[in-house]
């Protein structure tokens, strides 16, 4: 059993991990969640207070996944393993104004078994597990009643539906197999090839296809952004080009965007990664063949070039090209529009940061970041890299305050 550290190591990791994000402040204390509830990222806003997420104390877990359905309501998958012995999976469920509160699972199976388990938060109080061995079969349930009781269903859509509902997850899926659910708020990065957008429901868990597609014959990104724009990248129909299409009707009809300018040498590697609203403008980050770190469970894209747009993506201005020992080299997650200004990149080797744009980037801090960023539905979300349970958000991108679940909570 892992021994919890005490109050000054907790309150040193705390101001460890406070110094990781520049210009980041975080604010004193802790109180309730917040009442509001978005359907969508909030749009930054200066001093805007991080949502009020309270940590948790005495739930054991060696791994940490947590997913949020708005700023009041969230899932955590919590995952022990003892030396010998099967692991235990046991989800942590935010309630609005209740704290959290630590649920059973179905899940099962021992340490290194080669199967896959993965949580999808549909809504506040819907979630969805599902559980993949190593020879493809795959079993999955969902709860509509914050984990109190599961059920087990198909891990194929049900139908269809015209728009995307308020608060809707979208993955991508074939048209003969299940969707996959492997992703993340992280451009719903799916790690794979799909064939068509599915929507998994948020009052039933459930996945239905979108009935208008993108043009698009394989997707491989789903990511939404602050304004209601949900964006998908992938490979264009037909041409088979990378291309990345936009619904700002709630998936009602698709716009394929213009392909930004891609560097020259760089071919059918090239892929945008990550699309980041800053202001009225878009920025693209377009990355290359992908950087891993085994030894941490990384992987970034090698970034080649940064493009804008102020017509909402129908034409592009490279406006930053990588190479040449230009910095970053590499995208970690996603990008942070603060509300100072200032557009923050994680990359495998640091932490930078600009002040113009993206045209121009400063190291602000040296070496491998101890955190991986990401857009959820509560806001900007740092997840610590060996630190599982550890956790920082942000309404704005600038002000943090800290979650910690686990033993280690106070």
């Amino acid at each position: 059993m892992r021994q919890r550290p005490g109050l000054a190591a907790v309150a040193m990791l705390a101001a460890a991990l406070l110094a990781c994000t520049p210009g980041g402040t975080e604010e004193p204390g802790r109180s309730t969640p917040s009442a509001a509830a978005p359907v969508s990222p909030p749009t930054p806003m200066p001093s805007a207070e991080p949502p009020r997420i309270p940590s948790a104390d005495g739930m054991p877990a060696q791994d940490v996944a947590l997913q949020f359905a708005d700023p009041a309501h969230a899932f955590a998958l919590l995952t022990d393993c003892p030396d010998q012995g099967d692991c235990t999976f046991s989800l942590a469920v935010l309630e609005d104004g209740e704290g959290w509160h630590l649920r059973d699972t179905p899940l099962r199976g021992t340490a290194g078994d080669g199967t896959d388990r993965a949580l999808e938060v549909a809504g506040p109080g819907s979630a969805r597990l599902v559980q993949r061995d190593s020879t493809g079969g795959t079993e999955s349930w969902l709860s509509t009643d914050g984990g109190r009781t599961w059920r087990t269903a198909s891990a194929k859509p049900t139908g269809t539906t015209e728009e995307i509902p308020e608060g809707a997850t979208l993955v991508a899926g074939d048209s003969d197999a299940p969707g996959d659910i492997w992703n993340s708020w992280d451009a719903w990065d799916t790690g794979g090839n799909g064939e068509q957008v599915e929507v998994l429901m948020p009052d039933t868990a459930e996945y239905r296809v979108l009935a208008e597609q993108p043009p698009l014959d394989v997707v491989r990104r789903l990511g939404l952004l602050p304004d209601g724009t949900y964006w998908a990248q992938g490979h264009a129909a037909g041409s088979g080009d990378p291309a990345v299409a936009v619904t700002r009707d709630r998936g009602r009809s698709w716009e394929l965007l213009a392909q930004p300018p891609t560097p020259p040498g760089h071919g059918h590697n090239a892929e945008v990664r990550s699309l980041v609203a800053v202001g009225d403008a878009l920025l693209a980050f377009e990355t290359g063949v992908l950087l891993a770190d085994i030894h941490r469970g990384t992987t970034a894209g090698a970034l080649i070039a940064i493009h804008r747009s102020d017509d909402g993506g129908r034409s592009w201005e490279r406006v930053w090209t990588g190479g040449g020992g230009t910095v970053p080299r590499s995208l970690l997650g996603t990008p942070i529009a603060a509300a100072d200004g200032s557009l923050v990149v994680y990359a495998d080797d640091g932490i930078f940061t600009s002040r113009d744009g993206g045209v121009s980037f400063e190291s602000t801090r040296v070496g491998p970041p101890p955190e991986r960023p990401a857009l959820t539905r509560a806001g900007y979300l740092l997840t610590g890299l060996g630190t599982p349970g550890h956790y920082r958000i942000s309404a704005d991108g600038f002000t943090w305050h800290t979650i910690i679940l686990g033993g280690a909570a106070r």
